[in-house]
Order: structure tokens, then C-alpha cells, then sequence
């Protein structure tokens, strides 16, 4: 499965599907909306595993499942954050998720230690990684203490240039086109609940990200327009203030963000940012096995294995006496 687009395309369509049944936990937001939690396995006393997926994407996806699979079989609990509007209903208020949204995560994290979690460890993936590092960044050095490690994958540090990228042939044709026609859905579907919000016909018409992110993300958060908001949310200017250890995950060939904007030398000054750079992959892709259809569960090993080195594991009980 060579090449970024095999990759992109095969990993996202593809990818084994698990199984997996998940059990919901509705948080009430402070502003008056909401967020699902879907948690694969709820145990006390196990290690918490917090999964952000992509941009409109939630815990049905198989990527999500997969990694909620492979952490439950290790004992430890998953839970999926799907963000506003991703988990099958439609946020209460007119603002929307987005890139830089990182209140939702802060409000989740602070629940879930609230609840006596004593070990928290973070996934995101593409736009739910760039979340997940810009909080960390916010956070510097008052991260909680329960929260131990994190990892990212595919992640778009530079929101404009992730544009661009997407903007461009293939990327624009099949990429961009097939993320838009979901987020334009909940747009429109939104502007019927709050009349006047939105310029309907700007949002049809819009094929580019920076088209929708201009009229809808810049339009509904508060931001002036969309280079405003990419400004604002963009991970790469939080990098430098993370604390804690983080495995970042990317493919050189990536579609949506090339090696070339990978911000490598900020990366290479941070004493807990790790860059493991593969030459193919493609976006959320790694996919990796001898034979079609049997694919191993590379990514997933390796981002758990990463969280699990150096963890302090628990004591066994003694055995039992003979009786």
C-alpha cells in the first residue's frame, strides 16, 4: 500500500473494523452546550485513555475504534471526547468545534480528575491533535499532575498552510470536497435553527477551507476571518511551552501537510517532543502488513507503547494460600 493517497485512502476506508461497543456519558458544557463521551471500557483504579479524532470525526470512525480496541485489551479504559455536533446530535449553541477550541478538552480533563482519575494519558488525531498540543501549550507548566503523556498523529501545526495544501488538485478534488460536504450539512442545518447567522449561498458555494473557514469557523467563534483563526489556533506557535513527554506521529508524504511544514527545528529544541517521521503513510494511512486485508496494528502498537514505557506499573496481589 504504497504512496500518501493509498495510504490516506486505504487507511481511512479500510482499516480492520472492531467490534466495539461503547457506553455514553453526556458532560454538561458550562456555556449551556455539550459534549459525548464514549468510553470502550470504564474501570476503576485503570489508566484513562483520552482519544481526540479528526475534523468531524467521532468514536464510530475505524481508526478511533481501533486504538479504543487495542487500549481496552491492555487493561486500560478508552474514552472518546466527540466534539460538538460529532456525535450524532447537533450542539445546542451557534458556535462550533474547531481547530483551536480547547475549553471542551480543559472542561473534560479537569471532570475526570474531579472523579479521582489518577492516571490520564491524551491521543489526537489530525485536528483533534493540533487541540491537543495547543492545550498543552496553554497549560505549560500547570498540566495536572494525573495527566502522565501524550501522543499526536498526522497533525496540521500550521492551519494555513494545511489550507493551501488542501486547496491544491487531488488534495482540493477529493480531500476537501468530501470533509466540506459533511461540515456544510451541519452548517446549513444549523442556520435553520439560528436564522441569519450564516450567508447560505457563500457556505454552498464554498470548496475551499479557506472559503469555509472565512464564513462559517471565523463567523460563528469570534474570530475576524479566517486567517485570524488560524493564527489563534494553530499548535505551532504552543510547541515550545509543552511539558510533558509527547510522540508526534507524522508521514513525510502526508497530503494535507507535507514534511517541508513540519515545524522540525521547534521540535528538535524541546527536551519532551518526539518526531517520529516516516517516509510514507500518508494522512491518518500506516498502514502496514504482508497482505491486503490483513493489516497490522502498527500505529496503534506504537502510540500505546510509547504511552506505556516507563509506566509504573501495579503492584500484584500475592498469591493465594493453599487452602
Amino acid at each position: 500500500c504504497r504512496g500518501a493517497h493509498c495510504q490516506t485512502i486505504y487507511g481511512g476506508l479500510f482499516r480492520p473494523a472492531v467490534t466495539l461497543l461503547f457506553r455514553r456519558e453526556r458532560l454538561e458544557l458550562p456555556d449551556g452546550d455539550f459534549v459525548d463521551l464514549d468510553w470502550a471500557r470504564k474501570k476503576a483504579n485503570a489508566p484513562i485513555l483520552v482519544i481526540l479524532p479528526g475534523l468531524g470525526g467521532s468514536s464510530q470512525d475505524r481508526y478511533v475504534k481501533s486504538l479504543a480496541d487495542q487500549a481496552a485489551q491492555r487493561g486500560w479504559n478508552a474514552v472518546v471526547l466527540n466534539a460538538r455536533g460529532s456525535s450524532g446530535e447537533l450542539n445546542r449553541l451557534a458556535k462550533t468545534h474547531h481547530g483551536g477550541r480547547t475549553d471542551d478538552l480543559n472542561f473534560v480533563l479537569r471532570h475526570l480528575i474531579k472523579k479521582n482519575a489518577a492516571e490520564i494519558y491524551l491521543i489526537g488525531y489530525s485536528l483533534g491533535g493540533n487541540i491537543l498540543l495547543k492545550w498543552l501549550g496553554e497549560q505549560g507548566r500547570d498540566v495536572p499532575s494525573q495527566i502522565k503523556k501524550a501522543a499526536a498523529v498526522s497533525v496540521p501545526y500550521d492551519l494555513a498552510k494545511a489550507s493551501e495544501c488542501l486547496a491544491q488538485g487531488f488534495n482540493r478534488v477529493i480531500y476537501t470536497r468530501n470533509l466540506l460536504k459533511k461540515l456544510k450539512r451541519r452548517a446549513l442545518e444549523q442556520e435553520k435553527r439560528f436564522p441569519g447567522i450564516l450567508d447560505i449561498e457563500k457556505v454552498r458555494n464554498a470548496d475551499t477551507f479557506k472559503i469555509y473557514d472565512r464564513e462559517v469557523t471565523a463567523r460563528l467563534n469570534g474570530f475576524k476571518d479566517e486567517k485570524d483563526y488560524w493564527t489563534q489556533s494553530s499548535s505551532v506557535s504552543y510547541l515550545e511551552r509543552i511539558q510533558i513527554p509527547v510522540l508526534l506521529i507524522h508521514a513525510a508524504n502526508d497530503p494535507f501537510l507535507p514534511a517541508a511544514f513540519i515545524p522540525q527545528e521547534k521540535i528538535r529544541k524541546s527536551s519532551v517532543l518526539t518526531l517520529l517521521l516516516t517516509k510514507d503513510g500518508g494522512h491518518l494511512g500506516f498502514v502496514s502488513g504482508g497482505f491486503p486485508g490483513r493489516s497490522d496494528p502498527w500505529l496503534e502498537q506504537t502510540l500505546l507503547g510509547f504511552l506505556e514505557r516507563g509506566r509504573k506499573q501495579p503492584t500484584p496481589l500475592p498469591p493465594a494460600p493453599d487452602s
